[in-house]
C-alpha cells in the first residue's frame, strides 16, 4: 500500500509539473508578443500569441477541470484573436465570457472580443464587448479598451467620440489614431497640435511620413512644411529618416511650383546624410531646375547636371545607384523632351511629356506655343493653344485673342467655346492614331451622338510610350490608366487636375 501511495503521489507531482510547465510557456508566449506590441512589431507578435494558444489548448486538454483552467482558457481565446485568427477564437470567447466569474479575465476576454469585431466590421459589437473592460479598475486594460472603443467610434465617422476615447488612451497608436482622425475631420490645427505632442514620444518613421502626407493633404503643404520643423528641432532623429521625411517634404512643395521650398528641403536631405547616400536628394533638386524650366535652352544645365550626377556613380558617390537610376530616369526624360521632331504628334507628345511627367508648366506651354507657331495651318494648332492656356496664364488674353482671331471656325476653338462640333471628334482620332494610341469608339444603337464639350487637353504621360497599342477611349471616354484593366500604371504619373473630359462621341 506504501509504494501505492508513494507511486500515486509522484503521479501527481509529474502531472503538476507538466501542467505548471504548460501554463508557464503560453504564459511567456504571451508575455513576448506583448512586449512585441509595444514596440511596433505586429508580424512577430502574431506568432507569439499564435503559440500562447496552442500551449494554453494543451492545458486545457489535459486539465480541463484545474482551478487554472478559465485562465487557459482565456488565454486560449486571446491568443487567437490577437494572432489574426478571429474565425477560431470565436469559440473559446464565447465560452470565456458565458462562464468564466473572475473580473480581470472577463475584461481580457472583452478586450479580445473587441478586436476580433473591429476587424469583421462590427462596431457595435466591440461597444458591448469593452462595456466591463472600460470601467476596469487595471490602467492597462481601461487603456487598451478606450483604444478599441475610439476605432470603434471612427469607423461609425464619430469623430468627436474617437478623439474623446483616444484622449484617455495611454496605447502607442492612440496618438497617431489622434491626428488621423482629427484630420478625417477637416482639424488640421486641432491634428498639428497633436503631431507636436507626439514629436515628444518615440520615434516611428512610417506613422510621421504617413501623418505630414495627410497634414499636407487637409491643412495645406505648408502647414505639413511646419509640423515637421517643429519636430526636427524637438527631437534627435536617425539621419536616413530625417532625409526620407525633408524628401517627402521637398516633393509636397515642388508639386505645388513652391520651387525655391522645395529646393532648400532637398538640400537639407542632402546634407543630413553622407556624401555617398544623398544622391537621391539631389537628383531631386534638379528636378527642381527642370520644372523651373522655361524654354528648351533652359534643359542645357540639367542635361549637363545629370550627365555629372550619372558618372559619379561609376565612382560610389551615389549611394548604392538608388541616386543614379533617379538620375539616369529623370535623364531620359529631359532627352524626350528637348529632342526635336518631325511630326507634330511627336513634338505634341513632348509638350505633354513637359508638362505632365517632367511638370515644368512654363516650358510645356511655350513648346505648345512653339508648335501653333510653327505649324499655324495645321488642323490641330488650335488644340496645341488650348493647351497653353491654363500653363501660362500671365499670356491667357493674348493666347484666346489669337484663337478668335486666327481659329475661330476651328473644332478644338469651338469645343473650348463649349460648342458641338462633329469634327472635334474626328481631329482627336487623328491625333490618337498619330501618337499611337488604339482608338475605341462605343456606338449605342448605330446612332451617334453629338453634344457640347470642352477641349481635352491633358494630362497623358509616360504610359503612352509604355504601351502604345493600349486601348482608349475617345474622345470623352479616355479614361486614366489605373481606371483600364489590364494596363500597366506609370511610375510618374501625371498630375490630373486640369483636364475636363468631354463627352463620348459614338
Amino acid at each position: 500500500m506504501r509504494r501505492v501511495a508513494s507511486a500515486l503521489t509522484l503521479a501527481l507531482a509529474a502531472s503538476g509539473c507538466a501542467y505548471y510547465n504548460a501554463m508557464w510557456s503560453a504564459e511567456r508566449f504571451a508575455k513576448d508578443a506583448r512586449r512585441l506590441e509595444a514596440h511596433g512589431q505586429e508580424p512577430e507578435a502574431r506568432t507569439q500569441w499564435a503559440r500562447a494558444a496552442v500551449k494554453a489548448e494543451s492545458v486545457l486538454v489535459h486539465h480541463p477541470h484545474s482551478r487554472w483552467a478559465d485562465d487557459a482558457l482565456v488565454l486560449r481565446a486571446e491568443g487567437l484573436a490577437l494572432a489574426g485568427t478571429c474565425d477560431a477564437a470565436a469559440a473559446p470567447l464565447a465560452k470565456a465570457l458565458a462562464t468564466v466569474h473572475d473580473a480581470p479575465l472577463r475584461e481580457r476576454a472583452g478586450l479580445a472580443a473587441a478586436h476580433c469585431a473591429l476587424r469583421s466590421g462590427k462596431p457595435t459589437d466591440a461597444d458591448r464587448a469593452l462595456a466591463e473592460p472600460l470601467a476596469s479598475s487595471d490602467a492597462h486594460r481601461r487603456s487598451r479598451a478606450e483604444y478599441l472603443a475610439g476605432q470603434g467610434a471612427a469607423s461609425r465617422y464619430d469623430y468627436d467620440a474617437a478623439v474623446v476615447h483616444f484622449e484617455r488612451s495611454r496605447e502607442p497608436q492612440a496618438l497617431p489614431a489622434r491626428v488621423r482622425v482629427l484630420l478625417t475631420a477637416g482639424r488640421a490645427a486641432d491634428a498639428a497640435a497633436v503631431l507636436d505632442t507626439l514629436a515628444l514620444g518615440p520615434f516611428v518613421g512610417d506613422d510621421w511620413a504617413d501623418l505630414l502626407d495627410q497634414l499636407a493633404t487637409v491643412g495645406g503643404a505648408a502647414a505639413a512644411s511646419a509640423a515637421l520643423d517643429r519636430m526636427l528641432l524637438q527631437r534627435r532623429v536617425p539621419y536616413a529618416e530625417r532625409a526620407r521625411l525633408l524628401v517627402s517634404d521637398g516633393d509636397r512643395r515642388l508639386a505645388r511650383g513652391d520651387f525655391d521650398i522645395a529646393t532648400a528641403r532637398y538640400e537639407q536631405a542632402a546634407a543630413s546624410l553622407p556624401a555617398a547616400q544623398g544622391g537621391v536628394a539631389r537628383v531631386r533638386g534638379v528636378r527642381v531646375l527642370a520644372a523651373r524650366a522655361a524654354s528648351p535652352a533652359d534643359l542645357s544645365a540639367v542635361i549637363a547636371t545629370l550627365t555629372h550626377l550619372s558618372r559619379s556613380e561609376k565612382e560610389g558617390g551615389l549611394g548604392g545607384g538608388a541616386g543614379a537610376a533617379d538620375a539616369q530616369s529623370l535623364l531620359d526624360l529631359v532627352g524626350r523632351v528637348s529632342a526635336t521632331h518631325e511630326t507634330f504628334g511627336e513634338t505634341f507628345r513632348s509638350a505633354e511629356l513637359a508638362r505632365d511627367s517632367l511638370k515644368a508648366p512654363r516650358l510645356a506651354g511655350q513648346l505648345f506655343l512653339d508648335l501653333a507657331a510653327t505649324d499655324s495651318g495645321s488642323l490641330f494648332a488650335a488644340k496645341a493653344l488650348v493647351a497653353a492656356l491654363p500653363l501660362l496664364p500671365d499670356r491667357h488674353d493674348s493666347i484666346v485673342a489669337i484663337l478668335d482671331r486666327r481659329y475661330a471656325a476651328a473644332p478644338y476653338t469651338r469645343a473650348f467655346r463649349g460648342e458641338a462640333s462633329l469634327a472635334y471628334a474626328a481631329l482627336e482620332d487623328s491625333l490618337a492614331h498619330e501618337l499611337g494610341i488604339q482608338v475605341v469608339r462605343v456606338v449605342t444603337g448605330g446612332a451617334t451622338r453629338a453634344r457640347a464639350w470642352t477641349v481635352l487637353t491633358g494630362p497623358r504621360g509616360p504610359w503612352l510610350d509604355d504601351q502604345p497599342g493600349s486601348a482608349v477611349t475617345t474622345p470623352g471616354a479616355r479614361r486614366p490608366p489605373e481606371a483600364v484593366p489590364g494596363r500597366r500604371v506609370p511610375t510618374e504619373r501625371p498630375v490630373r487636375e486640369r483636364p475636363v473630359v468631354p463627352p463620348a462621341s459614338s
